[in-house]
């Protein structure tokens, strides 16, 4: 189950994710995303992933081509989760892709994540 959680900065889409990401949760971001980058040549994502379950491979395909085609769209993301393996992962996007920086924290840490998104 997908939800959005409000953030004040208006350039940044807030989500929290129960479960496994379906390809239709993924349009619901993505639509927002779209909206996002009418106003804002920059959007970032909070992301609470707690528990993630995964991904539906519908789902990861509509990701992979969005994030291509947007990449340079983006210029923050926070991701806010337990899983030591998507730390990891969030460790080296943030090296892969020098013009997105991407932050892990726990969920102890989530509200200095809220506060970072939005600098």
């Amino acid at each position: 189950m997908l939800t959005f959680i409000d953030i004040e900065a208006d350039n940044v889409v807030g989500i929290r994710v129960d479960g496994k990401i379906s390809g239709q949760e993924f349009d619901a971001v993505a639509a927002l995303l779209e909206k996002k980058m009418k106003d804002h040549s920059k959007v970032r994502i909070y992301a609470e992933l707690a528990p993630w379950k995964g991904i539906t491979l519908e789902a990861l395909m509509k990701d992979l081509r969005f994030g291509l085609s947007n990449w340079k769209r983006f210029d923050k993301e926070a991701v806010v989760t337990e899983k030591k393996w998507i730390k990891r992962w969030a460790e080296i996007g943030d090296k892969m892709i020098g013009s997105i920086e991407v932050k892990a924290f726990p969920f102890e840490k989530k509200e200095e994540a809220k506060q970072w998104i939005q600098e």
